[in-house]
């Protein structure tokens, strides 16, 4: 089930089996499903158009770009889930959701656009923070004093408000100095806080240029860069060319 149709090229899809598993695959995946007996596969297909500017929505509804950030999440955390996204106990809402979300594709009936779109929307929080869990269980399994993933965590739920991700803030909510704070995330990254904000920056404006539409100067604006120039800048100096020569 496509969610645009405007262009082709698929963001990511969430293949969900009516036995209730659910699965995310990214475009870089390779995937088989051996399914034994006869079974009902929904796939909810986020391709390249459902992120377009062009495509504009009802003020009522959700706005486009906070579901954007979601899946911005989702993409570059993936890697911490593997197989079936759900436990059996969730499996009861995922599959009354998906079955809600049929029906309103289905039929042409008042709010139909808000309900898909809201239904959407819960399917990729519920996903976001199942990715979550899992970084969290692993990383205390690994270390279970860190508070490394807790830190980076906060850093990417804030990434679009250069207030909250000031030093001081973030030193604030861990209840520890900015000094104390910043050497202790060097030490377990060997990266500063600073550095990895603007890292963590760039490969969102990396997934923005491939997949949306947005201009430099616009993607430059969302994340907080000074200026498109700025943006370009920093880009090249991390990856050997401007933003818009990797769009090309």
């Amino acid at each position: 089930m496509p969610l645009a149709s405007a262009q082709k090229e698929t963001y990511f899809s969430i293949p969900i089996l009516f036995s209730s598993d659910v699965f995310l695959l990214t475009p870089e995946d390779s995937h088989t499903f051996e399914i034994p007996i006869p079974t009902k596969v929904c796939i909810i297909d986020f391709t390249k158009g459902f992120f377009l500017k062009n495509i504009r929505i009802d003020e009522s509804q959700i706005h486009i770009t906070e579901i954007y950030k979601q899946l911005e999440y989702i993409f570059h955390n993936h890697h911490a889930i593997k197989g079936n996204l759900i436990s059996k106990d969730e499996s009861a809402i995922f599959k009354a959701l998906v079955h809600q979300l049929l029906k309103e594709k289905n039929r042409s009936q008042f709010f139909d656009d808000i309900i898909v779109q809201d239904i959407i929307y819960l399917l990729l929080h519920l996903i976001a923070r199942k990715i979550q869990e899992s970084i969290s269980l692993f990383s205390k399994i690994d270390n279970p004093k860190s508070k490394v993933h807790e830190i980076t965590t906060y850093i990417q739920q804030h990434i679009y408000d250069n207030e909250l991700l000031k030093i001081k803030m973030i030193a604030s909510d861990f209840g520890k100095s900015p000094d104390h704070l910043n050497r202790y995330f060097k030490k377990e990254t060997g990266s500063t806080i600073k550095a990895y904000i603007i890292q963590y920056k760039l490969h969102l404006v990396q997934t923005r240029l491939k997949f949306s539409d947005l201009t430099i100067s616009e993607i430059a604006n969302e994340l907080n860069f000074t200026d498109e120039s700025h943006l370009n800048k920093i880009f090249k100096k991390s990856f050997g060319k401007t933003a818009k020569q990797y769009r090309t």
